[in-house]
């Protein structure tokens, strides 16, 4: 039955002689091509394409994930940082945020994912407040304008702590 849903959406989305981006998407993402799931769950989260569907960007973003995507992971962060298609919840967005800032080498939603990171750390949501994590994910992700915003509510003491465990952190999480 999957095969012939596979079929059936194919041929509505391609012309008479060649296939649409989104068609040649769903055919890679079925083969377990991550880079595509990804890119058929953005499809779905925006409604670029095709008709917007949470529960389908979900499940095609959830399996870029689970190969370890972090543009995947930083978008279902957002996702549930944003209430689309399931409940608001800051505390599962900061775990999405964690694993993508986590993954190394950096391939692009790694930044993002500590920057997000760091503002839930910020404002305390999903996570405790702590200066001390944010100016460490703000720093790792490169984010000067955030680290200059947090550095204001800081001590010096805490500016060095800050200092001390993104060194650890860094040391931890080699970009190899």
């Amino acid at each position: 039955m999957k095969t012939v849903s596979v079929i059936f959406f194919i041929s509505l989305i391609s012309s008479a002689q060649t296939l649409s981006p989104l068609a040649v998407y769903l055919d890679k993402a079925v083969h377990g091509d991550a880079g595509a799931q990804f890119w058929l769950g953005v499809a779905y989260e925006s409604g670029r394409g095709i008709k917007q569907d949470f529960a389908e960007a979900i499940k095609w973003l959830g399996k870029a994930a689970k190969q370890g995507n972090p543009d995947a992971e930083v978008l279902l962060g957002q996702m549930c940082e944003d209430a689309e298609g399931l409940p608001q919840d800051y505390v599962k967005a900061a775990e999405w945020y964690r694993l993508a800032c986590e993954n190394r080498p950096d391939r692009g939603g790694t930044g993002q994912g500590c920057n997000n990171l760091g503002l839930l750390y910020l404002d305390g949501k999903g996570v405790k407040r702590n200066t001390i994590e944010a100016y460490k994910y703000f720093k790792i992700a490169g984010i000067e304008g955030n680290l200059d915003l947090v550095k204001r509510s800081m001590t010096a003491e805490e500016i060095d702590e800050a200092e001390r465990q993104t060194g650890q952190w860094m040391e931890a999480h080699p970009d190899q």
